[in-house]
């Protein structure tokens, strides 16, 4: 399946940008854009809700008032596309909305994809995005509303693909810098994916939210649920030699007693091993074969049905 906006599309690129720029000025919004990936979503919206509880994600596929596949009309911008899209779309575990960018009033309309908002033509569909449908401050709440039957499992299934990278192989270092002596509610950390030879092939910056009181370092558990978290070893044994505990969670540096630097790796823990197995049957069926060391009995494996699906 093709994105939809194409990281080719300039005016989708620009408003995708403009998303996140206009998500920076409402409170209790952060914008992820998804880089990379045949999704058929170009960011996540995160409605966070106050620490403890589970901020609500949401897919995002932004397009532009430029771009082909989305017409002016006297009610609002009409989008369309392919079948393969929509169904993806209706079947995800996030909800999604599609945004379209109105550049000359540099503004964003939203309208959700629903079976309700989706009309069917031959194998194309249409959206109606509605002009007055405004993103903004007044439709946090509505966003947050639409139907997610878990957000548990949304959240998983949104960082699916750095669980795919690490069962690939694939290196992901985590580096977090944190002012120790000034409390903030929001925080920033950036993971890389690591090449075969330990280079960064690129690196993605993790915004979140927490108890302005609590250390960064207690808040990881929540942010990569699905992760086994330790230090990069090689790296802080150059750094610290022999000073740091084998199980220890330390920073490799306090600059001047207030900026603590981190350099961490991800591994999947028993959670995120089962999430991409569960993941597999869910989406396509796939399940583990079944293993017997002991056979299933000697009068059993003779009979004729199962000498014939043995000889398959």
């Amino acid at each position: 399946m093709n994105d939809i906006a194409s990281d080719a599309s300039q005016e989708s690129r620009m408003g995708v940008y403009a998303a996140s720029r206009l998500t920076a000025r409402l409170p209790g919004l952060i914008l992820r854009e998804q880089r990379g990936g045949d999704t058929g979503l170009n960011a996540h919206l995160e409605v966070v809700e106050e620490y403890p509880k589970m901020g609500k994600v949401v897919g995002l596929q932004v397009r532009a008032d430029g771009e082909d596949g989305v017409e002016r009309t006297a009610r609002g911008y009409v989008c369309r596309g392919e079948m393969a899209h929509v169904a993806y779309w209706l079947q995800h575990s996030l909800p999604v909305i599609v945004m379209v960018y109105e550049q000359g009033r540099d503004r964003l309309a939203w309208e959700a994809v629903s079976p309700d908002t989706i009309e069917i033509s031959g194998q194309h569909w249409e959206l109606l995005v509605p002009y007055d449908q405004l993103y903004g401050a007044e439709s946090i709440a509505r966003i947050a509303d639409l139907s997610c039957y878990s957000p548990y499992l949304a959240r998983l299934a949104l960082d699916r693909p750095w669980m795919q990278l690490i069962e690939m192989g694939r290196g992901i270092l985590l580096e977090m810098d944190e002012w120790l002596n000034q409390p903030s509610a929001r925080g920033s950390l950036r993971l890389s994916v690591l090449g075969e030879g330990g280079e960064r092939e690129s690196v993605y910056e993790w915004p979140f939210q927490t108890n302005p009181d609590m250390p960064h370092v207690f808040r990881l558990a929540s942010l990569f649920p699905w992760a086994s978290i330790a230090v990069d070893a090689p790296f802080y044994r150059e750094r610290l030699g022999a000073d740091l505990a084998s199980d220890a969670l330390a920073p490799w540096s306090v600059e001047a007693g207030e900026i603590a630097r981190f350099r961490l790796r991800l591994s999947l823990n028993e959670l995120g091993r089962s999430f991409l197995t569960t993941e597999q049957f869910l989406r396509r069926g796939e399940f583990p074969l079944m293993e017997t060391s002991g056979g299933f009995g000697p009068e059993y494996e003779k009979g004729l049905k199962f000498q014939l699906y043995k000889k398959q």
